[in-house]
């Protein structure tokens, strides 16, 4: 069950309606089939991993063995990570009169909660951005041509996935998933190489254009899915006029092996949630303030976005321009 307290109510009314006015926003974040959610009852905690060179774990150590001889051993060691829940959250008040006025118009409660839960969850999407597009942490590999509308004859993003593919592979790796951004897909998907793997060679005029879809792409990848980062944020600061942005750079495309549940089903990496103040990933509440006569609408997050295993993710340096 969350933490509660006399003034602070969670609502799951809310929640539920939040979700149906977000629905739209939902087809544009990735965050939570990139890093799947799982839930822990305690804020800070350890867990066990076992590490590729430290548990030896593609070793081929096995030696032929005589009767009576001692058998080889393996000098296996794990490792531990940790985790610390961060919290995350917005409020706006709600005055009475103001509530009262627009009454007729819109459920204002509903409407802001909406707001709010949209805000911490393009927040959570860029932290989850940043976790994956990192060189520091992955391999990040030039792609075979530059991802540029001069190259679009030329780059050729299949091998560009095939090549990592071969490099998970040598840690052990099946890559099931692809990650990239809108721009970087909308570029992929146009280039010729790909298109005529996935339509074939045939003769074209230059008013004859057929795009393939996200499944048609994942299909050529040879991976399960691809994921297309599409969400836009405000890349100005508050008081600002609004900058659009997407928050999935073009610099790097992912090819990575995703799971969810268990640590121990291993994966790229989760999205950690405080199970003990919560009532999921994002959790609308109300408290009263009568100092000013309103209404305060919550939303908040208790999370730790981890990379759980490094070695399933190969970056592509796309040199996108």
């Amino acid at each position: 069950m969350p933490y509660t307290t006399g003034q602070a109510t969670p609502r799951s009314d809310i929640a539920a309606l939040v979700m149906q006015a977000n629905s739209d926003l939902d087809t544009l974040l990735i965050a939570e089939k990139v890093a799947p959610p799982i839930g822990e009852d305690v804020k800070r905690g350890i867990y066990m991993k076992a590490n590729l060179a430290n548990a030896e774990l593609l070793n081929a150590d096995a030696q032929p063995r005589e009767s009576g001889d001692d058998y080889a051993r393996v000098n296996r060691a794990y490792n531990t990570d940790f985790f610390d829940c961060q919290e995350y959250g917005l409020e706006s008040p709600i005055d009475d009169s103001f509530a009262e006025e627009v009454d007729r118009f819109m459920n204002l409660e509903a409407t802001e909660a909406a707001i709010l839960d949209r805000s911490l969850r393009l927040s959570y999407e860029k932290r989850v951005a940043t976790l994956i597009q990192n060189a520091t942490t992955f391999t990040a590999t030039a792609a075979s041509a530059a991802y540029t509308q001069a190259n679009i004859a030329t780059m050729d993003p299949a091998n560009d996935v095939d090549q990592a593919k071969s490099r998970l592979l040598l840690n052990g790796v099946i890559a099931n998933c692809v990650i990239m951004s809108y721009n970087v897909f909308q570029r992929a998907r146009r280039s010729t190489l790909l298109q005529n793997q996935i339509y074939g060679v045939v003769p074209r005029t230059a008013n004859q254009k057929l795009l393939p879809g996200t499944e048609d792409v994942a299909h050529a990848f040879g991976v399960d899915q691809l994921l297309v980062g599409m969400a836009p944020y405000n890349s100005n600061i508050k008081g600002q006029a609004y900058s659009g942005s997407y928050i999935w750079s073009d610099a790097y495309f992912a090819v990575a092996n995703i799971k969810a549940g268990d640590y121990r089903a291993g994966g790229l990496a989760r999205t950690i949630y405080w199970t003990k103040d919560t009532t999921g990933l994002f959790t609308p509440e109300t408290y009263r303030d009568d100092r000013i006569r309103s209404n305060i609408l919550r939303v908040r997050q208790h999370s730790a976005e981890k990379v759980i295993d490094s070695t399933c993710c190969q970056l592509i340096t796309t040199s996108y321009a």
